[in-house]
C-alpha cells in the first residue's frame, strides 16, 4: 500500500510540472524599424523567438494602430500583404495565440504553420485597408521529456526517503 502511495505522489509531482505559459508584447521596442532581419528575442524560461520579415516586408514597431474602442499600443506593423515568420526555438509551443490591433473592415490576418521550418508560423495581413499590428503573442510550452523525467525521479526519491 505504501509503495502505491509513493508512485501516486511521484506521478502527481511530475504532472504539476507539465507546462508554462508565456506572453510577449512589443512594449519597449516601439519607435522604428528593427534593422536586424531576422530579429531574435530571448524569452526567460522559454528560449528564443525569431521574427523574420517576408519578401517585400519589414519589421517596424510603432503605436500607429488602435481598435475601435481606443485600445492600442506598440505593435509589429503590417501593411497589405506583408508577412512575418515567427519561429519558436524552445520547447514545442502549444495553444499559440496572436493578438492583433487596428484591423479595419476588409482586413484579416492569415496564420499558417510553416511547412519547411518546425515550430514556425507565417503571419500575413490580407485585404484592403490602412494596415494593422501584431500586439501580443501568448503560448504554452511543455518541458522537454528529460526535465519531466528528472522531476519524476526527484519526487520519487523524496517520497522513498521520507518512507525510511
Amino acid at each position: 500500500m505504501k509503495m502505491k502511495t509513493a508512485y501516486v505522489c511521484a506521478l502527481l509531482a511530475a504532472a504539476s510540472a507539465v507546462g508554462n505559459a508565456f506572453t510577449l508584447d512589443a512594449v519597449g521596442y516601439e519607435g522604428g524599424v528593427l534593422n536586424q532581419n531576422p530579429f531574435s528575442i530571448f524569452v526567460p524560461g522559454y528560449g528564443e523567438l525569431v521574427f523574420e520579415a517576408g519578401p517585400n516586408s519589414s519589421l517596424v514597431v510603432n503605436s500607429a494602430y488602435e481598435n475601435d474602442n481606443g485600445f492600442g499600443g506598440p505593435s509589429l506593423s503590417f501593411d497589405q500583404d506583408e508577412s512575418v515568420k515567427v519561429t519558436f526555438n524552445g520547447p514545442e509551443p502549444l495553444n499559440v495565440d496572436f493578438d492583433f490591433v487596428g484591423q479595419s473592415a476588409g482586413e484579416s490576418f492569415v496564420i499558417e504553420k510553416d511547412l519547411f521550418t518546425p515550430q514556425a508560423f507565417l503571419v500575413t495581413l490580407k485585404g484592403q485597408g490602412d494596415g494593422a499590428g501584431l500586439y501580443a503573442m501568448s503560448w504554452n510550452a511543455i518541458p522537454e521529456p528529460t526535465s519531466a523525467a528528472l522531476g519524476l525521479l526527484g519526487s520519487a526519491m523524496l517520497v522513498l526517503r521520507r518512507r525510511r
